[in-house]
């Protein structure tokens, strides 16, 4: 899809592009429980298994007298980061706050890009070991918000528009 300056929306809006304090470390389960209408549409992208009614729950409820009336926005979600150790913690922190230096880095030049026709001019590594601990930091993104599910989510269809995968 191409887009234009009136194609983007502002967040969390269709086609809209996350900014970068929507990456936390609670992740998009969190966000999610937050903001509840947004679960039905993640119910059926595989990224939230237990937002899918199956059919043995709800003869489950059946038989126990209990309503089938299944709600996807009141099925409380947890983060896929539980505990940590304080060295994990610091780690965790120091890779999620490189990407969303560069991702912040990396979304501003794609707006300018789109509003003024010129660029884009993406973030460069300076050393190997920034592009490495980069790529550390986008896996344990990727553990956490779900893009493949965040752009193919009926109605969602969030814009990751620029290079996240090294």
């Amino acid at each position: 899809m191409s887009f234009s300056v009136s194609t983007l929306t502002s967040f969390p809006g269709q086609y809209s592009i996350p900014p970068a304090c929507f990456y936390n470390k609670q992740g998009l389960a969190e966000w999610l429980n937050m903001n509840p209408t947004y679960k039905e549409p993640f119910a059926f992208t595989g990224a939230f298994p237990f937002l899918v009614p199956t059919t043995v729950f709800q003869c489950t409820l059946s038989s126990q007298g209990l309503s089938t009336n299944y709600n996807a926005q009141n099925v409380p979600l947890c983060s896929n980061v539980q505990t940590l150790s304080q060295y994990q913690a610091q780690q965790y922190n120091t890779q999620l706050n490189l990407f969303n230096r560069i991702y912040t880095i990396n979304s501003n030049a794609y707006i300018t890009y789109v509003s003024t026709g010129q660029g884009p001019i993406y973030y460069n590594f300076l050393t190997n070991q920034e592009l490495n601990n980069y790529r550390a930091s986008v896996q344990l993104v990727n553990k956490m918000y779900p893009f493949k599910a965040m752009a193919e989510a009926p109605g969602v269809n969030w814009q990751i528009p620029f290079p996240i995968y090294m």
